[in-house]
């Protein structure tokens, strides 16, 4: 019996090349919930998401204003990057602010080799925290209308998820102002994200307080460049339409989240559990009596991150 043991134990077990032995990591289910389109951290977040080796991707739900076009630009990186397995869904649609073009959409404008399904993000979103109760992650990056829709759907599913990692908040203030300010995708949607912070889930953010200190260097674009994979140039062609100015620089604000997703802990120096509540003006305040606790990312190393980071990207 004793044999038969040893002789299971060495089958699950992989061998390195140098001959270490090492046993496999189980791959983390995650869904990303992205207003992919408008600013350009969340096209390089989902390309993340694609590159990590160790997520498994059940599906991208889409947020925010011109849902359609936002999905087209999802469907395409997915489709060149090999990756046309895994699903978009799309969410409802809302008004898009007045003056604001996002041309990035005409990247994909007629894209069609890959279309989004046709069941809801909501709907998605439900689905997928039935089916994997307690192990799944939930990334949103972008205003929290899908999330909301889904708690709104089903009381319940804050039960569900192992974890939800949002890009959201400002608690102390940003990069550049030493008080808090109303972040864009919680005031972009305040009402649903109201319910989201109110949902009891297990709620981790990476605020503007962490993200504002992390740009990108022409250096560190200029690695992902060279790659020249079929994800990476999709990156650049993206960026150059992102870009206002010769000057622009794209701040991590979403990568540092599924970044934080991948490992845990790993890119900030101090995590704090604090009791928040979203008011009426977009803000993520602390209130003892009414908050439900959230870890809170602080402290970004940046360093650490953008190495880890741009280090997934080329290896696609």
């Amino acid at each position: 019996m004793v044999r038969v043991k040893v002789l299971l134990a060495a089958i699950l077990v992989v061998v390195l090349p140098s001959g270490a032995p090492t046993q496999q990591r189980a791959k983390q289910r995650v869904i990303l919930d992205t207003d992919i389109g408008t600013d350009i951290d969340d096209a390089w977040a989902l390309a993340f998401v694609i590159a990590h080796s160790e997520f498994d991707p059940l599906g991208v739900t889409i947020s925010d204003a011109d849902t359609p076009a936002r999905a087209r630009i999802a469907c395409k990186m997915l489709h060149l990057a090999g990756r046309s397995e895994v699903p978009v869904a799309v969410g409802r649609q809302t008004p898009t602010p007045a003056g604001r073009i996002d041309y990035q959409f005409s990247w994909a404008e007629d894209f069609s080799a890959k279309k989004p399904i046709a069941q809801t993000a909501a709907d998605f979103i439900v689905e997928q925290a039935k089916r994997h109760r307690g192990d799944l992650t939930l990334i949103a990056v972008g205003p929290l209308q899908n999330v909301a829709d889904a708690l709104r759907k089903e009381p319940a599913l804050a039960q569900c998820f192992k974890r939800v990692v949002l890009m959201s908040g400002c608690i102390y203030g940003t990069a550049r102002k030493p008080q808090p300010v109303p972040e864009w995708n919680v005031v972009a949607s305040t009402a649903d994200a109201q319910v989201v912070y109110a949902a009891g889930l297990p709620l981790t953010i990476v605020p503007l307080d962490s993200t504002t200190h992390v740009e990108l260097q022409e250096t560190e674009r200029e690695r992902v460049r060279r790659r020249a994979s079929p994800l990476t140039t999709a990156l650049e062609a993206l960026y150059r339409l992102w870009l206002s100015n010769p000057s622009s620089r794209m701040t991590l604000h979403d990568q540092l989240a599924v970044a934080e997703t991948a490992r845990p802990g790993a890119f900030f120096g101090r995590v704090e559990t604090l009791p928040l509540v979203v008011d009426d003006q977009g803000y993520t305040r602390i209130d003892r009596a009414r908050g439900k606790p959230v870890a809170v990312c602080l402290e970004p190393k940046r360093d650490a991150f953008m190495e880890y980071y741009l280090g997934e990207l080329v290896k696609r």
